[in-house]
C-alpha cells in the first residue's frame, strides 16, 4: 500500500503524524492550517467600527461627542474666559451704558476732589459773584477757565488709567463687573494695555469736544451716541473702538 503521508515519521505506516499536519502533504496546502476565522476583520477582537472590542466599547473614537464633526472645523471652547463665536452672549448698548454710568459715579468722587484742590476756591468765588450780580451783568470774579481745564484733563487721565489698568489686569472695570461682563481679546484673554488704550480712545475725543464753546457739549453727546449705535448695529456687539482694538465685551 502506498503511503499517503510521505512526511510521516510514524513507523505505524499509513497513520498521519504531526509533521503531516504541520508541514503540509507533498507540497499541498494543509487543509487544517487556514488561520483563525475569528481573527478576521469585524471579529470580536478587532478594532473595527462596530466590533465589541472596537471603537464602540472602551476604545478611543475620534468622533465622540466632544470632538468636532469635521477635522478642519474649529472646535468650540466654551470655557470661562473664552469669547463666544457669536454675539448672543454679549451685552448690548444699554447694559454697557449702565456699566459706564456706574464707573462715572465711581470716578466722580476723585474728580470733585481734584476740582477743589486745583481751583475750588476760585470756582466758589465765581459762583458767589455770579449769584450776586444783576441780570445781564458780568460777574466781578471771572470763571477760572484754566484751572477747571487742568482739573478736567487730570480727571480724564485718571479715568483713562483706571480703565486701562482694570481691563488689562482684571478683565474689566468695576462697572463691567457689576453688570456681569468683561472685556476680552479674540482668544478670550485679557486685552493688552495698548489695546485697552485703543478701545477707550473715544473718551478722549469726547473730552476734547467738551472744551469747544457752545457746541462742545453736543459734539460730546454725539460721540456717546455713535458708540451706542455702533454697538447696537454690530453682530458682534462691538463699538467702533472695540473693532480698532480687536476686543469684545462678553457676559461672564
Amino acid at each position: 500500500m502506498s503511503n499517503n503521508y510521505p512526511n510521516n515519521s510514524n513507523p505505524n505506516g499509513d497513520l498521519p503524524g504531526y509533521n503531516d499536519y504541520a508541514g503540509g502533504n507533498a507540497g499541498e496546502s494543509n487543509p487544517f492550517n487556514q488561520g483563525n476565522p475569528y481573527e478576521q476583520a469585524g471579529s470580536y477582537d478587532q478594532s473595527v467600527g462596530n466590533g465589541y472590542g472596537g471603537n464602540n466599547y472602551g476604545a478611543v473614537n475620534n468622533n465622540q461627542y466632544g470632538a468636532p464633526a469635521f477635522p478642519n472645523a474649529p472646535a468650540f471652547n466654551d470655557a470661562p474666559g473664552n469669547a463666544p463665536l457669536l454675539g448672543n452672549g454679549r451685552p448690548g448698548a444699554w447694559k454697557r451704558f449702565l456699566g459706564l454710568f456706574l464707573d462715572s459715579l465711581l470716578i466722580l468722587i476723585p474728580a470733585i476732589i481734584l476740582v477743589f484742590v486745583i481751583g475750588g476756591q476760585d470756582f466758589m468765588d465765581w459762583v458767589e459773584a455770579s449769584s450776586s450780580a444783576n441780570p445781564g451783568e458780568t460777574p466781578s470774579v471771572p470763571y477760572p477757565t484754566a484751572k477747571m481745564a487742568i482739573a478736567n484733563v487730570l480727571t480724564a487721565i485718571l479715568w483713562f488709567v483706571y480703565r486701562v489698568f482694570m481691563e488689562s489686569n482684571k478683565g474689566g472695570t468695576f462697572g463691567k463687573m457689576a453688570i456681569g461682563a468683561r472685556v476680552v481679546s479674540a482668544n478670550g484673554q485679557n486685552i493688552t494695555p495698548i489695546d485697552s488704550m485703543k478701545r477707550n480712545s473715544w473718551y478722549f475725543l469726547a473730552v476734547i469736544f467738551n472744551f469747544i464753546p457752545t457746541v462742545g457739549a453736543f459734539l460730546m453727546l454725539a460721540v456717546y451716541i455713535a458708540v451706542g449705535v455702533s454697538i447696537g448695529t454690530n453682530s458682534q456687539k462691538q463699538s467702533f473702538t472695540d473693532k480698532l482694538a480687536n476686543a469684545y465685551v462678553v457676559n461672564k
